[in-house]
């Protein structure tokens, strides 16, 4: 078997999912079908018509006997991870908070973080800026299902009570779910990081240092070396230097860069923060787009039959500070699916032509320069 056909059978499927209702609806499905165990990784979990379902159907399946494991974040769940835990585990669930807010000791006693009280305290003091903002839910080691959607109603259609948000989210099973189950697994234990089996090859994480490294040199590299194309779906556009410089040396090398931008966002800084970056992409031949139909709050890059779909953004937060998770699909298919859905994506969008090649605004230069935290 050659290397590509190998990297291709890591993942036996992969199905796109764009309707977060249809999301919700198979990942309830798979929680109640599971049998051995289930690995829910959160930002965001409300307890709103969206997350209710879900804490109710993780508590079955614990009080059933399966191996329930829930990891949230101590900010994006800053106001019902204390619920969920308390609720979760009196089911018979494990549950763990990535780095609670100092101030919330209730929810000290799930953190992840070892040590007494004081221990804990000064970890999360220091660790205030680092977020877990992945999104993941691994079913039986057998399933996986990754993307931009939270738990919570926003990324429903309107007329289910939700938003309208804009999202991708992908669903796989084969060789490669293993290898995100021992990933989960190791950030669970808090053991020592090193670099998983299908790290660069079937995902990207950033658990450590060097594994951030890595999955940074990956993605920049794989953008400046592109000949064909660069198609970035990006909900918080504020790109580093590096990725910047890879960026504009596709563009002016003759590859069909094009990104796909939030006109209006929920974070109400990123509009004005990502135009600062638009002139001198566009000088450099890139074509630039902004979506027009609600919040586009979808994560995706496509790259020279590369796909990259998941939890990062490309800002300073994603690319320094947060905890994300991704999928690389190689599959043509799966690859030309998801370009398609861009495409129709960008076609709807406003596109950022010439006549809008003015100098960035004082609040776009304000913005910019607090970029590092955003």
């Amino acid at each position: 078997m050659s290397s590509h056909e190998h990297l291709q059978r890591a993942w036996q499927s992969s199905r796109l999912v764009l309707d977060s209702a249809v999301l919700y609806a198979n990942l309830l499905a798979a929680i109640d079908s599971a049998s051995e165990r289930i690995d829910f990784e959160y930002y965001i979990f409300e307890l709103d018509i969206v997350g209710s379902d879900f804490l109710e159907a993780l508590a079955r399946a614990a009080r059933r006997g399966v191996q329930v494991h829930v990891l949230l974040d101590g900010v994006g769940c800053a106001a019902t991870a204390a619920t969920i835990a308390s609720e979760l585990s009196n089911a018979g669930a494990q549950v763990r908070i990535y780095h609670p807010l100092p101030w919330l000791t209730g929810a000290y006693q799930w953190s992840l973080a070892r040590g007494g009280w004081f221990t804990k305290w000064l970890s999360f003091v220091l660790n205030v800026n680092r977020r877990n903002h992945r999104k993941l839910c691994l079913v039986d080691a057998r399933h996986a299902w990754i993307g931009s959607q939270n738990i919570c109603r926003e990324h429903l259609a309107v007329a289910a009570g939700g938003e309208g948000w804009r999202d991708y989210a992908l669903h796989v099973s084969g060789a490669g779910v293993t290898a995100l189950a021992d990933a989960f697994t190791a950030h669970w234990e808090s053991q020592p990081a090193h670099l998983q089996r299908g790290f660069l090859t079937h995902f990207l994480s950033n658990h450590s240092r060097r594994a951030r490294r890595l999955k940074n040199a990956f993605v920049t590299n794989s953008v400046a070396s592109a000949t064909g194309y660069v198609w970035i779906v990006s909900a918080y556009f504020a790109p580093t230097a590096r990725l910047r410089r890879s960026l504009l040396k596709a563009a002016r090398s003759g590859a069909d860069v094009r990104i796909l931008l939030p006109a209006n966002s929920d974070v109400a800084v990123f509009p004005g923060l990502s135009s600062h970056y638009y002139r001198e992409l566009l000088l450099a031949g890139a074509r630039v787009f902004q979506y027009q139909s609600g919040v586009l709050h979808a994560k995706a890059m496509l790259v020279d039959g590369v796909m990259i779909l998941g939890s990062s953004n490309l800002n300073y937060r994603s690319t320094l500070h947060d905890l994300e998770l991704d999928l690389v699909i190689r599959n043509p298919d799966a690859v030309a699916e998801l370009q398609q859905v861009v495409a129709s994506d960008m076609a709807g969008a406003k596109e950022v032509r010439g006549e809008l090649l003015r100098r960035p605004s004082i609040i776009s230069w304000l913005w910019y320069l607090l970029r590092y935290w955003m």
